[in-house]
């Protein structure tokens, strides 16, 4: 019995040391990624400079944020985070490619996800109850004893969130605000999310994302607040 109290004992004693083992940016990159980094090569090029432009406006405070282009197919790019400070964005090649030479679309992408990266409100539960319209939904859940919360109406008002920001850090960057339209529309065309009517709307009841022309006219709406200050 001893013998096995001392192994427990060294056991009990050894997580916190595997825990705190280090993993190295290879390993956190094919982790939250799903695919291995690329650092050279023409799409990663087309990305740095993309990127150059879109982090010399930026001023972080605390929040540091990773970017890293990935070999992998998938048409999207994703913001995850590390820890409270630090955010991992990745960005597959086909991403890059997906928007050719459009400096401009690739960018708002890019800012769309350092807006989520550094919206600490939409980081945390009761954040994103605070930020996020009353639906009929929660309504609903809590007269039946619910919390009340909704969470695809939460996320789809963190994408808006997250849109906001992104505009007004490409904008800032020197990019053509209408690139922002660009970029949605040619997401809009792959994905085939065009129509604005009751069907496409109850189509999306599952998505935790606003329907593309609804973001598209939430844009321009920023367009026309940004140009009227001005």
């Amino acid at each position: 019995m001893k013998g096995w109290a001392v192994v427990c004992l060294f056991l009990l004693l050894a997580v916190p040391l595997w825990s705190q083992v280090k993993h190295t940016r290879e390993e956190i990159v094919e982790h939250y990624c799903q695919a291995p980094e690329v650092t050279s090569g023409e799409d990663f090029d087309h990305f740095a400079r993309v990127r150059t432009q879109i982090t010399s406006v930026l001023n972080l405070g605390a929040h540091r944020i990773h970017f890293a282009v990935v070999d992998s197919n998938v048409i999207n790019a994703w913001d995850k985070d590390l820890n409270k400070t630090e955010s991992l964005i990745c960005v597959p090649v086909a991403m890059v490619r997906f928007m050719g030479e459009a400096d401009g679309e690739l960018a708002f992408i890019l800012s769309h996800e350092i807006g989520h990266a550094v919206d600490d409100v939409c980081k945390s539960s009761a954040g994103r109850v605070d930020v996020t319209p009353p639906t009929v939904t929660g309504k609903l859940n809590q007269l039946l004893g619910g919390s009340g919360r909704n969470p695809i109406a939460e996320q789809r008002t963190c994408e808006s969130r997250a849109d906001e920001i992104g505009f007004a850090i490409f904008t800032k960057a020197g990019y053509n605000p209408f690139d922002a339209a660009g970029a949605f529309g040619r997401i809009e065309m792959y994905l085939g999310d065009t129509s604005t009517g009751a069907l496409a709307r109850f189509a999306a009841i599952g998505s935790n994302h606003p329907i593309t022309p609804d973001r598209i006219k939430h844009m321009r709406m920023l367009l026309a607040l940004r140009t009227q200050n001005q």
